[in-house]
């Protein structure tokens, strides 16, 4: 069997005949007197070498990196380091403008394995030329992720990748880094900015602690206005009640007050109604007594008038004649006793006179 075997492999090399096997990621053309075979992935198949030309587009994604400088806008150099991954999705359209030809080995005799990254590195580096030109330095260190989504939009669209049936799977910016001298200028210049941030750290601390500090002592003189404002509040709520106590005293002085002089007025009246009755009333007794004294004096003259007549009816009688008539009217005690002041009249014309005092008792003696 080996022996058939090495056989098959020397007549093949005498009459130009040759087997290739390609992977299922490799996509494989043969042509023959310019024109197309057989193409496919992964086709395994002879072929005669002298009339024969076989293209293998590599179909698998693959990992291209780059780096290349660019200049800002205010003329610093700068590196960009990145990588992009593609992969060709129409085989035949790039295998019509790249060389991916091989030799009976299987190995590339075209440069279209090195021409596809480079012509993906120059485009990537014009479509970010486009961007950078609107950048500085600081800015363009800063960038990574604008420019990433920059590339990516344009080659999304771009029509050379379209052309070359190419589709960008991923692509990514892994560094960009100024000159050497640039970048210990911007590593100086950013340690003073930490160290001035750091100053400026330590000064905000420290107006803060005298901020705090100030609001401390705000919340309490503010606190201390608060309790005065408090305290005042309830004084004058003390001096309010105060007020109203004193003011229902005064309301209930001056009903009192009222009432007395209620009290007052209607005593006054009372008194006022009782001497205008007394008044009255002495109006009507001076009345009463004036016709009393009047009536009296009437009286008076009448009886005066009456004991005239009487007496002048009187007169004309003998004196002894009314004596008479005014004895037999006289009990016995007071005819004695008129005998008795007759006597007294006449003592100096009698000598002796005994009286009994039986007849003394008898004239004391009440009846």
């Amino acid at each position: 069997m080996f022996a058939v075997l090495s056989l098959d492999k020397q007549l093949q090399s005498m009459f130009g005949i040759r087997f290739i096997k390609t992977k299922p990621t490799d996509f494989t053309i043969l042509f023959r007197r310019g024109k197309v075979k057989k193409q496919g992935p992964g086709l395994s198949f002879f072929y005669y070498s002298p009339s024969a030309s076989v293209v293998i587009v590599p179909a698998d994604s693959r990992d291209t990196p780059f780096i290349f400088k660019e200049t800002t806008t205010d003329f610093q150099e700068i590196d960009i380091q990145g990588q992009i991954t593609y992969h060709v999705i129409e085989p035949v359209k790039l295998a019509s403008l790249l060389d991916f030809s091989v030799d009976i080995y299987g190995r590339y005799t075209g440069d279209g394995i090195e021409k596809l990254p480079v012509r993906l590195t120059n485009l990537i580096q014009v479509t970010m030329r486009e961007k950078l030109r609107s950048l500085d330095l600081r800015g363009a260190l800063a960038s990574a992720s604008d420019l990433v989504q920059h590339v990516r939009t344009r080659l999304k669209d771009a029509e050379v990748m379209k052309a070359l049936g190419i589709e960008i799977l991923d692509f990514s910016i892994l560094k960009i880094s100024p000159v050497p001298e640039m970048s210990r200028a911007l590593e100086a210049s950013a340690r003073e900015n930490l160290l001035k941030e750091a100053d400026q750290a330590l000064y905000d601390r420290r107006n803060f602690a005298v901020e705090q500090e100030r609001r401390i002592k705000e919340n309490e003189l503010q606190t201390q206005i608060s309790v005065e404002e408090k305290n005042r509040m309830i004084r004058e709520e003390q001096m309010n009640a105060e007020i109203a106590v004193q003011e229902k005293q005064r309301k209930l002085e001056e009903e009192k007050m009222n009432a007395v002089q209620s009290v007052a007025r209607k005593k006054t009246e009372i008194d006022a109604e009782q001497m205008k009755a007394q008044i009255d009333q002495e109006d009507k007794r001076k009345q009463l007594v004036a016709f009393e004294s009047e009536n009296a004096l009437t009286q008076a003259k009448t009886r005066a008038e009456a004991m005239r007549m009487e007496l002048d009816a009187l007169a004309k009688l003998n004196p002894e004649l009314l004596e008479v008539l005014a004895s037999n009217q006289m009990d016995a005690r007071k005819i004695i006793s008129r005998a008795m002041r007759d006597l007294a009249k006449n003592a100096g014309k009698i000598g002796n006179l005994n009286i009994s005092p039986e007849l003394l008792t008898a004239l004391m003696k009440e009846k």
